[in-house]
């Protein structure tokens, strides 16, 4: 006999979580790219939120090719960030992943990147001592990632407490 899934009044009763794809995109200097969305203070990684019906590395591919005109090859896995539920703010929990994305010249970027204006104020590459611009957790997670690629570090869930 085939077994049957839950109800959907089951998984209504279910915590909600908010999955993202983003990427280290790295020049040949070991600089990586950072955005400035119009819609937040601080800098952020290419990527973004999952859509229903992918996974979160089609998710990064989709949203670097969607804010930087860049159709690049997402490759290995280098962070998950999970981030809990914060109430008082009505967020729900996330899983945040971030991916390598490769290296590109900046050169070629500079050539390449076709900013999307309607979400994008600007992109530049910064050194690691730079992913302060980046949010507490952002910097976090994308220092992980950069010590992941460096060889200093494994792949790890990172929790994020504020």
């Amino acid at each position: 006999m085939p077994k049957l899934l839950p109800s959907p009044a089951y998984f209504a009763t279910l915590p909600k979580t908010i999955t993202s794809g983003a990427v280290i995109l790295r020049d040949e200097h070991g600089r990586f790219l950072i955005e400035k969305p119009n819609y937040r203070d601080h800098w952020l990684l290419p990527g973004g939120s999952v859509d229903p019906g992918e996974d979160a590395r089609q998710c990064a591919r989709r949203e670097v090719l969607e804010e930087l005109g860049l159709d690049v090859e997402v490759g290995r896995l280098l962070a998950v960030n999970w981030v809990p539920a914060r109430a008082a703010a009505g967020a729900p929990m996330g899983v945040h992943f971030v991916f390598d994305a490769g290296v590109i010249p900046a050169a070629e970027l500079e050539e390449r990147v076709v900013l999307q204006r309607s979400e994008l104020d600007d992109w530049m590459l910064v050194a690691d001592d730079q992913a302060h611009l980046l949010s507490p957790w952002g910097e976090q997670r994308t220092l992980r990632a950069l010590a992941v690629l460096r060889g200093e570090a494994e792949p790890d869930l990172l929790s994020w407490q504020d």
